[in-house]
């Protein structure tokens, strides 16, 4: 088998942690292969890091690590864009005028069917370049809707950790690099090989989905008053009934009207971010009570617990009792506190 390259692109404030872990990851691989196979004589993979502009960067720790300049660019099995420290639409604007230099390498990889692979905000990095179109893909939960709306024509899921549409691995927030060179490693050697070296390193090949990690008050919306209202006021009366009618009262606006400002300023309608407030309350209890779950229903406003776990379920991929025992940070023997 021969070696196969992967080339990491990179530009100033790359994730450190992430971009040294890609790095290892490879040696991790080296060496397992090696001593899976002690005849060979050639490596599995081997990587070249290309900086966007000049011949080093500078990682978001502070670290400088040598790159090669674009000009010295070769052709490679797989291309991997590491993701930016980007924490609000400024620092998101950086990263992604920065990637424009990258742009004709990844069109060229992908014209050529090599391997395009990228997580959190690299994923827009690759939309950005324009290789994302009319395809499936993932990113950092917590800045899913400035996706949604600056990229209309991808297909953003969050309820997969990892997505490989063709030709194009992406993964979600932070940590995903981790699953993301695993699959990137059975595209390149097999999934054999994978799975072993996954057991070897404590890496869980299935930790499916970041539904379970998010948190609906952290994702960035576009700054609208009325709905920045109303959202507050829902955050308030959550365990009320509530329907469009009365939202709509409340607020003095029309249900058109409300409907079309809550998507385009969250991608999603009145109800259904009334309904992910009731899971967050929810996933608090679990995490912090040992209430039973019908009595964290009555809470949040349901009277129906099976239409509840349902509902749960269909947000974080995990029954309530199984949120509980993953994310309690309460004492098992711990007696619930009352309001």
């Amino acid at each position: 088998m021969s070696t196969k390259i992967i080339n990491i692109l990179a530009s100033n404030s790359a994730v450190g942690s992430s971009l040294i872990g890609i790095i290892d990851f490879v040696q991790f691989a080296n060496t397992f292969w090696q001593y899976m196979h002690p005849n060979c004589d050639e490596t599995l993979l081997a990587y070249r890091v290309y900086a966007n502009e000049g011949d080093q960067i500078t990682l978001s720790n502070g670290l400088t690590i040598p790159a090669k300049p674009l000009s010295d660019y070769e052709d490679a099995d797989a291309v991997f864009l590491v993701s930016s420290f980007v924490y609000d639409k400024a620092a998101m604007d950086t990263f992604l005028k920065a990637c424009q230099a990258f742009k004709p390498i990844l069109q060229r990889a992908c014209d050529a069917n090599r391997i395009l692979v990228s997580y959190c905000t690299g994923t827009f990095g690759l939309a950005s370049c324009g290789v994302l179109e009319n395809k499936r893909a993932t990113t950092v939960w917590w800045m899913s809707n400035l996706f949604v709306q600056q990229f209309p024509n991808t297909t953003l899921t969050l309820d997969e950790l990892v997505i490989v549409d063709g030709n194009v691995i992406t993964g979600g927030a932070t940590t995903s690099y981790f699953n993301v060179c695993l699959r990137l490693l059975e595209m390149l050697s097999n999934e054999v090989f994978a799975i072993r070296l996954s057991k070897l390193l404590l890496m869980d090949r299935h930790r499916l989905s970041q539904q379970a990690f998010i948190e609906s008050g952290f994702i960035i919306n576009k700054h609208d008053e009325l709905v920045e209202e109303v959202q507050n006021w829902m955050m308030n009366n959550f365990a009320s009934p509530i329907s469009l009618d009365v939202l709509c009262d409340q607020f003095a606006v029309t249900k058109r009207t409300l409907i079309r400002r809550f998507k385009a300023s969250c991608n999603e309608t009145p109800l259904n971010y009334l309904q992910k407030i009731r899971v967050e309350k929810a996933k608090h209890y679990l995490e912090t009570t040992n209430l039973p779950v019908e009595r964290i229903v009555e809470r949040v406003g349901y009277e129906d617990a099976g239409s509840f776990r349902k509902l749960f379920t269909g947000h974080t991929q995990l029954t309530p009792k199984a949120y509980r025992e993953r994310f309690t940070y309460m004492n098992r023997d711990e007696v619930a506190c009352c309001d």
